[in-house]
């Protein structure tokens, strides 16, 4: 199912331990998310936090249109988001949108004018450019998926969307009406060859098609049982519909009769686009993208380097052409297909740690080997060769100099100058290492599956199992001192030793949740968060534990604190909650993005920064207005750093498996 098109809802662990498995991918009906150094930055100043990385932003793209000229464009996803461009995508900018809700589609009419769809019946129209974009009332709260106009009557226009749900218009979209539909399913897209001719497609394979603009549809049936995902006229008659499974259908007849078509692959398809009679384009899952010089017959397929989910494509001509999905990727080709580059900024791999020594310097880790370094306070990230693809789970710095990384299959890495050169550490310990924690340059301890606990007393030179008597997953590790440390694991697992991990004590607590993440503001106060929105809290170093009741059902993730009484915590949903009371009340940060976050640095104020799935690092910018969660009416059942000199400057990193940077082309000087 398209990104565009599914449901937010609470996930539970996928895997013991694995943080980045944690979103089960279930494959349910298509219901709408409530949801380059030039770049914008794409976040509401309301909300006060920026995007550093990916850039201009991460939250998903569900369409992508430009104007005539092929400089103007607009793409709109996820969380309310609108980037604009007027030079063919190389830049682009944030516009403000009047709301936050999903946004699905857009119909581009010129330079100037656009119209955009999305959740609970949202329609966005702009007549400036997008200096200015006007909600109007559409009649209805069905979620909208597609929008089309009459190619030759920019003041008809359609909308789909949920339960076969039809808007029109007659005045350019100042206002709608609800048309007859008989389709039940979820509409997905919908395209107009003239004012009288349309055919919309949705899910199992609904596919209606009207002769007369929209006041009477006709359904066909026996196309396809899977969802039908994109639309595209080639002329007044011709037509091709593709979807789930590779499913290409073709009419000659204007919707009448319609046969399958071959592409020889069995991906998804999600979207597709016509130039002209002959010339199109599919896109979809796995980075695929499809082509055809023959209006359809024959299609030959193409991949995009790292195979990401391509949600949208639109081409201008013959040659250029862009495609957008999943994390913010934009990309570009002037070949037709056969090569693209991205046109956003940044890596996209899932991000399960990140840790700030101070303001300035900070490091973040996660899937296929991934570490990110900045010294700017993450104003420009790094990428930093690892030497392995597994996936890395946690890092710590005990000084500007010393740090380690842990990860799959015992991985430990180590780093003496600052994160630029990292080496591995032995260990005989084949299971996944989840947190790591180091209370000075020689001694730290790293947790994992299976009860796994290692000590090292050399910097990790050498390690040592230290037996805690469980086979729990333990997922974080904390000391407050060399003797006092707790760690933290599935199932309600708390550890508590007092004399540096030689015994471990195992905390009994009425839980059974998942224990994802814990910290300490001083020897004797600490947290704890995990599964359904659970938060503890510890006042004696870890020997007793208190429910505080966050308010709240979704998963938590991290948990990071500034003082004994203020703490951080961030989860599913791109959910971030603070406390100044020690957790008495609690109150939600709104961020920009609804994606998963695992993990937190925080310094306090504005020093703080949040990270998670498709390589999302948020910073907060200034002040942030809160909301209040009420408390529960039943009682608790329990539950400046210093520029590196030009001799030390780090290796250039040249290609790190992502997909090339598009450059403008330049134009070739004027003979005299």
């Amino acid at each position: 199912m398209p990104d565009h098109i599914h449901t937010s809802i609470d996930f539970k662990p996928a895997a013991p331990g694995r943080l980045l498995d944690r979103l089960v991918h279930a494959a349910l009906l298509f219901v709408l998310l409530s949801a380059l150094p030039s770049f914008a930055m794409a976040q509401s100043p309301s909300r006060a936090w920026e995007w550093q990385n990916p850039l201009p932003q991460g939250n998903a793209i569900n369409a992508i249109r430009f104007a005539p000229d092929k400089k103007h464009g607009w793409a709109v996803g996820s969380d309310g988001a609108i980037l604009h461009t007027n030079n063919g995508g190389f830049e682009w900018e944030a516009q403000a949108s009047p709301v936050l809700t999903t946004l699905n589609s857009i119909y581009i009419k010129d330079k100037d004018r656009a119209v955009a769809v999305g959740a609970r019946g949202v329609i966005l129209i702009t007549n400036n450019g997008g200096e200015k974009w006007v909600a109007k009332p559409s009649g209805v709260k069905d979620h909208l998926y597609g929008i089309a106009f009459a190619p030759e009557d920019g003041s008809r226009g359609w909308a789909v969307g949920t339960y076969g749900r039809i808007v029109a218009t007659s005045d350019g979209g100042l206002t709608w009406r609800v048309q007859d539909s008989p389709a039940r399913a979820h509409l997905f897209c919908v395209s107009f060859a003239d004012k009288n001719l349309g055919v919309a497609v949705g899910d199992h394979g609904a596919l209606i098609v009207t002769q007369d603009g929209g006041a009477s549809w006709e359904r066909k049936t026996g196309l396809s049982e899977q969802p039908l995902t994109g639309i595209a006229f080639l002329s007044k008659t011709k037509a091709v519909a593709v979807g789930y499974g590779g499913r290409v259908l073709l009419t000659d007849d204007g919707g009448t009769h319609w046969r399958a078509g071959d592409t020889l692959v069995a991906t998804d398809l999600l979207s597709v686009f016509f130039t002209d009679e002959n010339h199109g384009w599919a896109a979809g899952d796995n980075g695929v993208v499809l082509t055809t010089g023959d209006g359809g017959s024959l299609w030959l397929p193409m991949n995009v380097r790292t195979s990401p989910r391509l949600v949208t494509v639109y081409f201008a001509d013959e040659n250029t052409g862009w495609a957008a999905g999943g994390d913010g990727l934009v990309v570009r080709t002037d070949d037709g297909g056969l090569g693209w580059r991205k046109l956003t900024e940044g890596g996209r791999d899932d991000l399960s740690d990140i840790f700030f020594l101070d303001g300035s310097r900070g490091w973040a880790v996660g899937a296929r080997g991934k570490i990110l370094a900045t010294t700017s306070g993450g104003e420009r990230w790094t990428v930093r060769p690892s030497g392995t693809s597994l996936r890395l789970n946690a890092v710590t710095f005990i000084s500007n100099k010393l740090g380690w990384v842990v990860g799959e299959k015992g991985t430990i890495l180590h780093s003496n100058d600052g994160g630029v050169i990292w080496t591995p550490q032995h260990t005989d310990l084949p299971e996944e290492l989840l947190g790591v924690y180091f209370i000075s340059p020689q001694s730290g301890w790293a947790v994992g599956a299976r009860g796994a606990i290692l000590h090292t007393t050399d910097g990790g030179t050498s390690w040592h199992f230290q037996r805690a008597n469980t086979f729990s997953w333990l997922e974080d590790i904390r000391f407050t001192d060399d003797k006092n440390g707790v760690a933290v694991g599935s199932h309600g697992t708390i550890l508590h030793t007092e004399d540096g991990g030689q015994h471990w004590k195992q905390i009994s607590i009425r839980l059974k949740e998942w224990l994802y993440a814990v910290a300490f503001a001083d020897g004797q106060r600490g947290y704890a968060v995990g599964e359904k929105g659970i938060i503890l809290r510890t006042d004696d170093g870890g020997e007793t534990w208190k429910d505080l009741e966050s308010g709240i059902n979704t998963n938590l993730f991290a948990v990071a604190v500034a003082g004994r009484d203020e703490a951080l915590i961030a989860g599913d949903q791109g959910r971030v909650l603070i406390t100044k009371d020690a957790g008495a009340t609690w109150e939600v940060q709104p961020t920009v993005t609804s994606t998963s976050l695992f993990a937190i640095a925080y310094r306090g104020a504005g020093a703080t920064w949040i990270a998670g799935r498709g390589g999302a690092i948020l910073r907060r910018t200034g002040s942030v207005a809160t909301v209040k969660i009420p408390a529960p009416k039943i009682p608790p059942l329990l539950r400046r750093e210093p520029k590196l000199k030009p001799g030390n400057q780090p290796p250039l990193i040249v290609d790190d498996g992502d997909i090339p940077k598009a450059v403008p082309h330049e134009k070739k000087p004027a003979r005299p």
